[in-house]
């Protein structure tokens, strides 16, 4: 048979599966492609120039809330590029989690590979948080984890502008507290 939609360039791989012609009434189904992926995700997700307005409010963010998070979860799925990354996408880990959720404490180095800033539902606090792809290098393992914490949405931002990913880095919670009590989580150098 001859592939009808040949020349496509954003055709979502390897997955160019048409539909059986028994199952869809004797029609070929066309594959969904990234650009149409990306455009459904779109009312959900953030530029570059909102992630910035998001990161740089006055407003804090409070701890993210799992059902506020479900879209972004469900975000990662269509644009995963693997089995892995796609069955990854409902293991979120929070940033502060990973650290041991204790002023002082720090994660294991990463590999930060990616980011998808999201705008929050939160009435509350900054515009946006980010679900941020990484690799813990002690493990090898491949992981997502969300944050709102303004300094490690601001460093991953000033990465992704640059075109620096992917980077090494640690969380790290501050063990000082802010004029505001919280003990704020950081972006640190990985070794």
């Amino acid at each position: 048979m001859t592939h009808p939609y040949a020349g496509e360039s954003d055709t979502v791989t390897p997955a160019n599966v048409f539909t059986p012609a028994e199952a869809s009434g004797g029609q070929l189904v066309k594959p969904v492609t990234r650009n149409e992926i990306e455009a459904l995700l779109a009312p959900y997700t953030v530029d570059m120039r909102t992630w910035l307005r998001g990161i740089t409010s006055a407003d804090d963010y409070p701890d993210a809330d799992p059902e506020a998070m479900a879209m972004g979860m469900l975000a990662q799925i269509p644009t995963a590029t693997t089995s892995e990354e796609a069955l990854a996408a409902f293991d979120l880990s929070r940033a502060k989690d990973m650290c041991g959720n204790e002023p002082g404490g720090k994660s294991p180095v990463l590999e930060i590979t990616g980011a998808r800033p999201m705008k929050s539902t939160f009435a509350d606090g900054a515009g946006c948080y980010v679900i941020v792809s990484a690799t813990v290098l002690a493990e090898g393992r491949k992981i997502q984890f969300t944050t709102g914490a303004k300094a490690v949405q601001m460093m991953i931002w000033k990465h992704t502008f640059e075109g620096w990913l992917p980077f090494r880095a640690m969380l790290e919670i501050r063990r000082e507290k802010t004029a505001a009590g919280y003990h704020p989580l950081n972006l640190v150098a990985g070794i």
